[in-house]
């Protein structure tokens, strides 16, 4: 089966992962890059059928996506500042985002939906979806404005670049990598885009208004995942079916910025980490 890389942009790093390995390459608050890597869970086949891949991807980019993250921290910060990566505080923290989110791109929007006028439950559906993709596409903007977050999408365009060259067999190298975007048409953001399109069509036969319509409308997020991620991959594997992908490019330009030279060697070491693991090391 062909080796298939994905991953996200950490605190000053990138973690990349294949089905079996996870590779994170982080720059100390020293200038190191230092590398950690680990043994994935693997998954009966069960879980690889459509749909139900859909539902382990969210679960995936939540749990590893998370945990990547602290180890990010623990990996980057100065020994005194390693608080926040700990445990039971970075535990707190994930849920408190966790709670903003479910809260900012599910409720709010129904709530606003719910109290409109509109006659029809398709356009109240539409309403709530405009809503939700307003809501998310501001928030990026916003939270796009800050440095910290400047460099974190600079990181997420090394990750990028890092996944076209192994994909398009260049040279892996600074300047192997450069030519290619910083957008990707599995990213992340995509998978998010298509969630938010998906639930325009889905919760349009759902009943709106109350707690009751906002429980069904989490409680059918699996469902939402599972669907969504059968659209990212048809239109980033196949030809014909491209056309689903620009949506999600055009999205990305929110989350992704170019990054530096030293940015592009902490996804190399991230990249060279995995392909070790994987025994393709030597394959430039």
């Amino acid at each position: 089966m062909p080796l298939t890389i994905g991953g996200q942009a950490v605190y000053e790093g990138v973690m990349l992962r294949s089905h079996r390995f996870m590779a994170l390459a982080v720059r100390t608050f020293k200038g190191e890059i230092v590398v950690h890597s680990e043994p994935l869970p693997q998954r009966s086949s069960f879980w690889r059928l459509p749909l139900l891949r859909g539902v382990l991807a969210l679960y995936d980019a939540l749990a590893l996506g998370l945990r990547a993250m602290r180890l990010a921290l623990q990996m980057a910060l100065p020994e005194e500042e390693q608080k926040v990566a700990e445990p039971s505080a970075f535990a707190g923290q994930a849920f408190l985002g966790l709670v903003l989110a479910l809260g900012l791109f599910i409720a709010l929007p129904h709530w606003l939906a719910a109290r409109s006028a509109l006659p029809d439950k398709w356009q109240v559906s539409l309403l709530e979806g405009l809503a939700r993709l307003g809501i998310f596409t501001a928030f990026l903007w916003f939270v796009g404005r800050s440095e910290e977050a400047q460099r974190l999408f600079a990181y997420h365009g090394a990750e990028h670049k890092a996944v076209h060259a192994f994909e398009r067999a260049a040279d892996l190298t600074v300047e192997g990598l450069k030519p290619f975007p910083p957008e990707h048409p599995r990213c992340g953001t995509a998978f998010v885009l298509f969630v938010l399109l998906v639930k325009v069509v889905l919760f349009a036969f759902l009943p709106v208004g109350g707690w009751q319509g906002v429980a069904i409308r989490i409680a059918l997020l699996p469902v939402v995942a599972g669907v969504s991620f059968e659209l990212l991959r048809l239109g980033a594997l196949h030809a014909w079916w491209h056309w689903l992908s620009l949506p999600g490019l055009w999205l990305q330009k929110l989350t992704t910025r170019e990054p530096d030279e030293k940015q592009l060697e902490v996804a190399l070491a991230a990249l060279n980490e995995l392909l070790r693991l994987e025994g393709v090391s030597a394959y430039r």
